[in-house]
C-alpha cells in the first residue's frame, strides 16, 4: 500500500459472513462494491471468491470461503459473485474450490477424497 491509499481501504464483510445472508442479491450487490474499490485503484483482477466447502471446523480459512457447508449455496453465490464483479470490469478468479482442507503444513498435506464425493460436493 503506498502512502497515498492509506485509509482508504473498506473493511468487508467475510465471505462466509456473506455466504450465511442466502442471498444472491446481497452477495452481488457486495461484489459489485468491491470490484469498484479494486478498479478504483488500478486493479483489474480479483483473486476470489474462495469457494471451498467446509468439512472440518478447523479449517484456518473457513472464513475466507464463500460456500459454507454447502456446495449448492456455495455454486449459487460464487457465480453471482463473479458475474457481479466481471460486471464492474474486473476479472474474478476463482480459488479453493476443491479439496483445502487445511492450513498446517498444506504443501505436504494430501486430501484423499472419492471420485463421488468429489462430484457431489465440490465440484457443483
Amino acid at each position: 500500500t503506498g502512502p497515498n491509499e492509506y485509509g482508504t481501504g473498506t473493511s468487508w464483510p467475510s465471505m462466509l459472513a456473506l455466504a450465511s445472508s442466502w442471498d444472491e442479491t446481497q452477495v452481488s450487490l457486495v461484489a459489485a462494491a468491491i470490484a469498484r474499490e479494486f478498479r478504483g485503484k488500478g486493479a483489474n483482477v480479483i483473486l476470489g471468491p474462495g469457494l471451498n466447502v467446509h468439512r472440518t471446523a478447523y479449517g484456518g480459512r473457513n472464513f475466507e470461503y464463500l460456500s459454507g457447508e454447502d456446495p449448492y449455496l456455495g455454486a449459487k453465490l460464487g457465480a453471482a459473485y463473479v458475474r457481479a464483479v466481471q460486471g464492474e470490469g474486473v476479472m474474478a478468479v476463482v480459488k479453493h474450490f476443491a479439496f483445502n482442507e487445511q492450513e498446517t503444513m498444506r504443501a505436504s498435506e494430501s486430501t484423499q477424497v472419492s471420485d463421488r464425493v468429489a462430484w457431489e460436493l465440490y465440484y457443483p
